[in-house]
């Protein structure tokens, strides 16, 4: 299968960003205290250099007085330490970074305005930036565990700045299936029952992820536990059709590429269930999801359980109205 084949090479998603920097932050530290490896943001221009001056100071403290919104954006930016490139994906570029005020590691996610017009009106904040909304939403108290919380965020001229946590040490699942191999049946468990919580709290919240793949999810390499980010292809949850589609490709329904449409539900299960066929089984379930009917056949390792292999199948029903919903894959019998 050409989606196979690709799979070992097609490339890290944003998530990737986030991906073993606790070793990083722990090399690139020195005797004085600094972080050597790591960028500040770019200084205030009024704070390049000192002078004894006093007309430069007068210049300074003039310049200073024709503007209370820039003064004030670069107090709250530099609370944070910036550090080195860490991906890219279509939406932005990925840094780790550091809070200064007590040394919390945070990724630093800059999404040029060029890609992103939408805006939703959040409650006591106005008309906000459509992932930094969807973020807001998510990760208002009571938060859910299992989904990266946004902390802080930044109005640029031409790009938003969202400051995220960054679990360490932890890895995308794509790039942990690849290290380590399949998962197996008892982790694979673990993390569907943490995606469902995460995509059940999303449901309450009225967001839709709408790209749910491995590499959309990091796991802790000590714990295991998992985290869904990047909403940077969400939308509101909403009962009638999606008539356009964001997200990739090999995670959409068939309905999609049949009748150009879908529906939230329907759509997330199928994209859980091609996840759980490819941390299983390290291939795509279908040669593609254009051509998927009702008589197009799965194949599973034979070491996969009766109860596993026929979750999968319900997941990837072509017809939307047969597939499970959350609720029905958490009572599942493979999770009892």
């Amino acid at each position: 299968m050409a989606q196979m084949a690709e799979r070992g090479s097609r490339s890290r998603s944003r998530s990737a960003a986030f991906t073993q920097t606790a070793v990083q932050d722990t090399e690139t530290r020195d005797a004085s205290g600094g972080l050597p490896g790591y960028l500040a943001p770019l200084s205030s221009l009024l704070a390049d250099s000192v002078s004894t001056d006093q007309s430069n100071r007068k210049r300074k403290q003039q310049t200073a007085s024709t503007s209370s919104r820039r003064p004030a954006k670069r107090s709250r930016r530099d609370q944070y330490a910036k550090g080195p490139l860490l991906g890219r994906g279509g939406f932005g570029s990925v840094f780790a970074g550091i809070r200064r005020s007590d040394g919390l590691p945070v990724a630093i996610k800059y999404v040029s305005k060029e890609r992103t017009h939408t805006r939703l009106k959040v409650d006591g904040q106005g008309r906000l930036p459509l992932e930094v909304a969807l973020m807001t939403r998510v990760s208002s108290p009571p938060v859910c565990p299992s989904v990266l919380q946004l902390l802080d965020w930044f109005d640029h001229r031409r790009r938003y700045v969202l400051i995220l946590e960054r679990p360490a040490p932890c890895q995308d699942l794509q790039s942990f299936c690849e290290e380590n191999g399949c998962l197996d049946e008892p982790l694979a468990k673990k993390v569907l029952v943490q995606l469902i919580a995460a995509l059940k709290h999303c449901q309450r919240r009225r967001v839709l992820h709408r790209d749910i793949k491995p590499e959309n999810l990091l796991i802790s390499t000590d714990s295991h536990d998992i985290k869904l980010l990047d909403f940077g292809c969400g939308d509101l949850m909403k009962d009638s059709a999606y008539r356009y589609f964001a997200g990739t490709p090999a995670f959409a329904p068939p309905e999609w590429f049949r009748h150009h449409r879908y529906h939230a539900s329907p759509l997330t299960v199928w994209s859980i269930g091609v996840t759980l066929y490819n941390i299983l089984c390290d291939c795509f379930p279908f040669r593609g999801t254009r051509t998927v009917t009702s008589k197009s056949r799965l194949h599973f390792p034979r070491k996969l359980s009766t109860e596993c292999r026929q979750l999968i199948r319900w997941c990837l029903s072509a017809a939307p109205a047969d597939r499970p919903s959350l609720d029905d894959i958490e009572r599942h019998p493979w999770f009892q």
